[in-house]
C-alpha cells in the first residue's frame, strides 16, 4: 500500500517539479547529430546513461514534441514511480529489464518502433554497472535497423546522489549542455566478437560526449 501511494506521490508531483526546474536552467543544445533536423521520418532510438535520464523527458517534450517516443523502464517499484512522471510528459514506458521481463519489453519496443515510433534506453539501466553499455540496445538496433543517437548532458552547477549511478540533478538556473552525438548504425554480428564490437561502439561514444566534464561557462546553441 505504501508504495503505491508514494508512486501515485511521485507521479503527481514529480513532473510539475521537473518542468518547474526545466524552466529555471539556461540550456543549450550540442546537436552534433543533427536529430533536432529530424522534425518527423524514420524512427531513431535514443541512449543516455541512466544517471543522465532526469531532463531528457522535458528535453524531449520542449524539442521533439513532433515525435512519437516509448522509454524502457525497469519492471520494478522504482521503474513504476519513473514511469508515472515521463508519461507525464508524453513519453509512453514499456516495463522491463535484463532480470525481469526483458525480452518481451524488447519485443513491445520492436512493434512501437515499427509503428513510427521512436526509443529510449539507459543501456547501463536499472541497476549498472554504471557506463557499461548492456546488450538489449545493440540486439534491438540489429533488428530493426534503427540509428542510435547517443545522448547526454552536463550541468555546472548539480548534485549527485549517492547511488550506483551517481544520479546527477541539475540545479535550479544552472547553465546546461544538452549534448546529441552522431547517429551509430549497428551492423549485422555474426560472432560474439563482432556483437562485442557494436556494443563498445555505441558504449565509446556515449563516454566521447564528455557528460562528467562540468561547463565553465554559458554556451550558446550550436548548428
Amino acid at each position: 500500500m505504501f508504495k503505491k501511494f508514494r508512486n501515485f506521490l511521485v507521479g503527481f508531483i514529480g513532473a510539475p517539479l521537473l518542468r518547474l526546474l526545466w524552466r529555471t536552467l539556461r540550456v543549450s543544445v550540442d546537436d552534433r547529430g543533427k536529430l533536432l533536423c529530424r522534425a518527423s521520418g524514420q524512427p531513431v532510438i535514443y541512449a543516455f546513461w541512466h544517471n543522465r535520464m532526469l531532463l531528457l523527458p522535458p528535453f524531449h517534450k520542449s524539442n521533439l514534441s513532433g515525435r512519437r517516443c516509448i522509454c524502457l523502464i525497469s519492471a520494478s517499484s522504482d521503474g513504476e514511480m519513473i514511469a508515472r512522471v515521463v508519461e507525464r510528459f508524453g513519453i509512453k514506458s514499456a516495463r522491463g529489464s535484463s532480470s525481469r521481463r526483458g525480452k518481451e519489453a524488447l519485443w513491445e519496443l520492436a512493434i512501437h518502433f515499427e509503428n513510427g515510433t521512436d526509443v529510449a534506453i539507459t543501456p547501463d539501466g536499472p541497476r549498472g554497472p554504471r557506463y557499461n553499455v548492456q546488450q538489449g540496445i545493440i540486439g534491438l538496433a540489429q533488428r530493426t535497423g534503427a540509428p542510435i543517437y547517443p545522448v547526454s548532458y552536463t550541468a555546472d552547477r548539480k548534485i549527485e546522489l549517492k547511488s550506483w549511478d551517481r544520479f546527477l540533478i541539475p540545479l535550479p538556473f544552472a547553465h546546461c549542455r544538452v549534448i546529441i552525438g552522431e547517429p551509430i548504425f549497428v551492423q549485422r554480428a555474426r560472432t560474439e566478437g563482432e556483437f562485442e564490437m557494436e556494443r563498445k561502439k555505441l558504449e565509446d561514444a556515449l563516454l566521447d560526449l564528455g557528460g562528467d566534464v562540468p561547463l565553465c561557462s554559458p554556451l550558446g546553441v550550436t548548428d
